[in-house]
């Protein structure tokens, strides 16, 4: 069946309000998504339909937390999917979100499966395209924002850092070099602490400046590695 709504003119208007949560994290080096299961052996993106009285970002928030468990994580706007043949159903848009998590988050949710993020396995509805999108944006605002604020720890070395930062970007780093430029952007600070990681001396622990979104200067070159 269906679903079909009119407005007061008679024309036809949008059936219902959902949203999409793109979560991204990365473990082996790898750019990961998280799915669920659907009717019919398919697989989408977590989400469902706005509550009465809820913004598009509560339910987000909401459907991120029963899926992940966080509380507090970080959620920015992807955008608005309104394809009129986006859902079998009827006229669905979708107000997509973006969340990176941290690459030890455990999903309770026994459905869940993380692929690929850049892979090809068939996805229900249009979130191909929304994960798409949130891989592009992810990609887009890695250098020049606070975005990896959700995939970080609170506090992490620059190795750390830089391996997930490795991992969205496609590329390796010069290690020094890497350091430098994430300092430059403004957005992270050293927290005065130090952490044993081998045999050498101690590594500085930083943090972002903000939990907020927030940019930053991004300007200088880095320098890859071949």
């Amino acid at each position: 069946m269906q679903w079909t709504a009119t407005n007061s003119e008679g024309y036809a208007a949008p059936a219902a309000l959902a949203t999409d949560v793109v979560v991204l994290t990365v473990r082996e080096g790898h750019l990961l998504a998280l799915t669920v299961a659907r009717e019919a052996d398919e697989r989408a993106l977590p989400g469902g339909f706005v509550g009465i009285g809820e913004r598009p970002l509560d339910t987000a928030q909401r459907k991120l937390h029963e899926k992940t468990g966080l509380e507090a994580p970080y959620v920015e706007q992807l955008g608005a999917f309104a394809d009129p043949g986006r859902d079998p159903r009827g006229w669905i848009p979708s107000i997509a979100y973006l969340a990176p998590v941290p690459p030890a988050t455990v999903v309770p949710d026994p459905s869940a499966l993380w692929i690929w993020a850049r892979g090809d396995m068939p996805l229900a509805f249009d979130h191909r395209e929304v994960l798409d999108a949130a891989v592009e944006r992810l990609e887009g605002k890695l250098w020049w924002s606070n975005i990896m604020v959700g995939m970080l720890p609170a506090a992490f070395t620059l190795s750390e850092a830089r391996r997930l930062y490795e991992a969205i970007a496609q590329t390796r780093y010069d290690p020094a070099t890497f350091g430098r430029d994430l300092k430059a952007t403004g957005l992270i600070e050293a927290t005065g602490e130090q952490r044993a990681t081998g045999p050498g001396r101690p590594a500085a622990m930083y943090r972002f400046t903000s939990n907020r979104p927030e940019w930053g200067a991004g300007r200088r070159k880095r320098i890859a590695l071949a």
